[in-house]
């Protein structure tokens, strides 16, 4: 899975950089390919040194990222207004949240979102690789939207043929048809930047 990855850069203690890492890592380890080109080996400085044409340049590339994910994180222990507008526009791109913060560090403002698309989970480093699971299992479940259709009863006798010699669900199968067609798909990738 694509995971955007963001976090307050400002506002956060070295504490909190040290679990930005290790909730990267922990998300690489788990075989998820995290986008964090935007995000990684920045420090406040480096932010308050950018030329506006610079911070507009990272802007775009974030929305891209963020587009191409099939699953927005962040990092939400301490206050951002920026991370704020992110998941803002994450939610109106009807992408999975999921939302992590450490014990004692409740993100108020989102506790009442009620959004289908938001998770929020409480982590520690201790727990961490089984609170990621937990939230993205959550949030995939989510994601997976019932598709109904009718066709013929000819591409019914094929499905059952493919799920019976393939051993492979119907559904899986066409899955895999979209998935090729998205890829060939030019004008649709162009789309996601």
């Amino acid at each position: 899975m694509k995971i955007y990855f963001s976090a307050s850069i400002t506002n956060s203690t070295e504490e909190l950089k040290k679990n930005f890492e290790v909730i990267i890592k922990t998300l690489q380890d788990l075989g998820h390919s995290v986008l964090v080109d935007h995000f990684v080996n920045k420090t406040a400085d480096d932010l308050r040194r950018q030329t506006k044409e610079e911070a507009l340049a990272i802007q775009k590339l974030m929305g891209r990222r963020k587009r191409q994910a099939d699953l927005v994180m962040f990092e939400v222990s301490s206050p951002s207004f920026g991370v704020g507008q992110e998941m803002d526009y994450a939610l109106r791109e009807n992408k999975q949240v999921v939302a992590l913060y450490t014990s004692g560090n409740n993100p108020h403002l989102l506790l009442d979102e009620g959004s289908d698309h938001l998770v929020l989970a409480e982590y520690s480093l201790k727990n961490l690789r089984k609170v990621l699971r937990e939230a993205m299992e959550q949030s995939q479940n989510k994601m997976d939207v019932r598709f109904n259709f009718f066709i013929p009863q000819t591409m019914i006798r094929y499905l059952d043929w493919i799920s019976k010699t393939r051993k492979l669900p119907r559904a899986v199968f066409l899955r895999g048809l979209v998935e090729e067609e998205m890829a060939k798909d030019r004008g649709y990738q162009e789309s996601l930047g």
